[in-house]
């Protein structure tokens, strides 16, 4: 779960390139992404959830940070 959605002007393309940029995860472990008007949600492969996560807490997205929030 991402803290940013549709009213921070945050789009699915702008998570999947902050996923998959340099040095990120691949392509085919980033499955659906539904983004609502305050949050977003990710579907991660299991093996490279940890490291989305990571990416997400320490990287920028639209030039800002968000929280983020491992959920099962």
């Amino acid at each position: 779960r991402i803290d940013g959605g549709k009213k921070q002007k945050v789009r699915p393309g702008d998570i999947l390139g902050a996923l998959t940029g340099k040095d990120g995860i691949p392509g085919s472990d980033v499955g659906k992404i539904n983004v609502t008007d305050y949050c977003a949600y990710v579907a991660v492969k299991k093996v490279s959830a940890g490291f989305a996560l990571k990416k997400l807490e320490n990287g920028k997205l639209k030039g800002r940070n968000f929280r983020v929030w491992r959920i099962r």
